[in-house]
């Protein structure tokens, strides 16, 4: 657990040392609870805190908040292993407000000593005074517990995270990579937190391409 910790620091010293361009904290509270045998619907709440920006615009300032997010997804299962959704996501930022729509499928696959799942998502994001933005999302998930076979309550877990978003709008196609590492602890079988790193490459077709480092750290409830 030290290590974790230590881990964490070194990474953050790292990208002040060499100058990248976003540093910073993202909280997150999830909450999730079923309605009747096949639906289930999942909420996010969350926030970002910038702490460091190299560089930043000159009407912003090197820390700040810069914004929070309510999400709500809802899904049902086709079959114990595939599910369908699409929701809903409103994000403040710079005194505005962005409005996502969002459909998703997905797979969770049951391993020996651990889960996997796969997320193919498609969005569309409305933003005052922009064009339509499109993105086809792929996410690629392992969760291990690292006690035995069966995660419970009072153990941790590791969870490993990839996603590749392909991105649209006014006629132009991006790309971003994200990469998220995170120690998760079971308090009981409805609550857990998760901290870990978040990192995204983001404009990898531009010539200058931006990274974002943040420590994640998530509290997740089940009614």
């Amino acid at each position: 657990m030290k290590s974790y910790i230590f881990s964490i620091l070194f990474l953050f010293l790292s990208i002040n040392s060499y100058a990248q361009n976003q540093v910073g904290l993202i909280p997150q509270i999830n909450s999730s609870f079923k309605i009747g045998d096949s639906w289930k619907v999942n909420t996010k709440l969350e926030g970002r805190q910038l702490f460091f920006q190299n560089p930043y615009p000159d009407h912003l300032k090197e820390a700040e908040f810069e914004r929070v997010d309510a999400e709500l997804i809802a899904t049902t299962s086709l079959d114990p292993l595939h599910a369908l959704g699409g929701g809903y996501l409103i994000r403040r930022s710079n005194r505005s407000f962005t409005h996502r729509f969002i459909q998703q499928y997905s797979i969770t696959q049951k391993l020996r000593s651990s889960r996997m799942s796969h997320r193919f998502r498609t969005d569309q994001t409305l933003d005052k005074d922009e064009a339509l933005q499109w993105r086809l999302r792929y996410r690629l998930s392992l969760e291990k517990p690292l006690n035995g076979l069966e995660l419970d309550p009072g153990e941790f877990y590791l969870k490993l995270t990839n996603e590749y978003l392909g991105i649209l709008q006014d006629s132009e196609g991006n790309l971003e990579i994200r990469g998220l590492a995170s120690l998760g602890y079971d308090l009981s079988d409805q609550n857990r937190v998760e901290t870990g790193i978040d990192y995204r490459m983001e404009k990898v077709m531009d010539p200058t391409v931006t990274h974002k480092l943040f420590l994640s750290i998530g509290l997740y409830h089940s009614f």
